[in-house]
C-alpha cells in the first residue's frame, strides 16, 4: 500500500519547535542551579536603617532633600507619565528609524530623566 506524502514542517512550527526546546533547555539549566548553589539566607539591614532594593533607591533618594509628596509621588509619577506620552509627543512619522536623524526634544527629555534615575540609582546603592 502507498502511504501519502506528508507535508513538511512550516516555518512557524519549526521555529516553534526550536523556541520551545530552547525553553525547556533553559528551564532545566536554571532549575540545575538552583539546586546546586540554593540560595542563603536574607542578611539584615542595621537596625533603624532602611535600604530599599536597588530599583527603588532612586526615588529613596529623592525623599532624603524633598517632602514627600513632592519626591514620593508628584516628581516620579510627572516622569513616568511624561515616558508614557512619549509615543504621541514625538514627531517622526511612525515608519521612521529612530536611530536616523537627530533627536527631538521629547526624546532627549526623555533619555535625560532616564540618565537621572539610572545616577540618583547608582548614587544611592553605592553611597
Amino acid at each position: 500500500m502507498i502511504e501519502p506524502m506528508k507535508a513538511p514542517m512550516s516555518t512557524r512550527e519549526t521555529l516553534a519547535a526550536k523556541e520551545g526546546l530552547a525553553a525547556l533547555l533553559c528551564l532545566a539549566l536554571l532549575t540545575a542551579l538552583a539546586v546546586v548553589y540554593p540560595l542563603e539566607s536574607v542578611v539584615e539591614a542595621a537596625e533603624g536603617q532602611a535600604k530599599a532594593p536597588w530599583i527603588f533607591v532612586g526615588l529613596q533618594q529623592l525623599l532624603r532633600p524633598l517632602p514627600p509628596l513632592w519626591g514620593g509621588l508628584l516628581l516620579p509619577g510627572a516622569a513616568f507619565c511624561f515616558l508614557a506620552w512619549l509615543p504621541w509627543l514625538s514627531r517622526r512619522p511612525p515608519h521612521a528609524v529612530p536611530a536616523l536623524g537627530r533627536p527631538g526634544f521629547a526624546e532627549l527629555a526623555a533619555w535625560a530623566i532616564l540618565a537621572g534615575w539610572a545616577l540618583l540609582t547608582a548614587y544611592g546603592f553605592f553611597v
